[in-house]
């Protein structure tokens, strides 16, 4: 006995896929397109997290240059001129520290600070009042004289007359009637004679 097979009908058309898949590449490269942005922006915020910002040192103080120190006004002052002697040695004049005329009569000694000579004769009232003692007169620096007779100079260098001497700021001068001395910076000195003397 044979069977027969049930009428399956007439043939169903096939399903076209076309767009289906259309749509599904479509969906996927657009997700692969969302991917790749999301991504990349991952990635650049990664390195705007990762770095470090930059930061500009502070500048440096400049350090200025130490001032110069300006020279004190004693620094820039124009050194003083020497002063000027009022009676200057003689020309030629030799240093000699004592010395006494060919006569003896007057002996001198220059010091460091003054020039004192004394007379032992003379014709004229003695300083002081002290008649017949041996007259010292002195003269300093300054162009102070003094006259006494309370101490005497004598000394055994002889030089002849017209012999200037001059030592420490002091200067004499030997002649024939008398001896003369003084200060040369301020002039002053005394003159001394067996006739006279002279304070000047």
């Amino acid at each position: 006995m044979s069977h027969q097979l049930p009428d399956a009908g007439p043939p169903q058309p096939a399903t076209n896929r076309g767009p289906l898949y259309f749509l599904i590449g479509s969906a996927s490269l657009l997700f692969l397109v969302v991917l790749a942005l999301v991504f990349q922006q991952l990635i650049s915020n990664g390195r705007e997290i990762g770095t470090s910002p930059t930061t500009t040192p502070p500048p440096s103080p400049t350090s200025s240059p130490a001032p110069s120190s300006s020279p004190s006004p004693s620094e820039t002052a124009e050194p003083e001129p020497e002063p000027t002697p009022e009676r200057p040695a003689p020309e030629g004049a030799i240093e000699a520290a004592s010395f006494t005329t060919p006569a003896k009569n007057i002996h001198c000694r220059i010091n460091s600070d003054n020039v004192e000579c004394s007379i032992y004769t003379y014709d004229y009232p003695s300083p002081k009042q002290c008649e017949g003692l041996t007259a010292t007169y002195v003269v300093g620096a300054e162009g102070a004289v003094d006259a006494d007779c309370q101490h005497s100079v004598s000394v055994a260098d002889v030089y002849d007359y017209g012999t200037a001497v001059a030592l420490n700021g002091f200067a004499c001068t030997l002649e024939q009637d008398g001896v003369t001395c003084w200060s040369v910076m301020s002039g002053h000195g005394y003159e001394l004679k067996r006739a006279n003397d002279r304070i000047f």
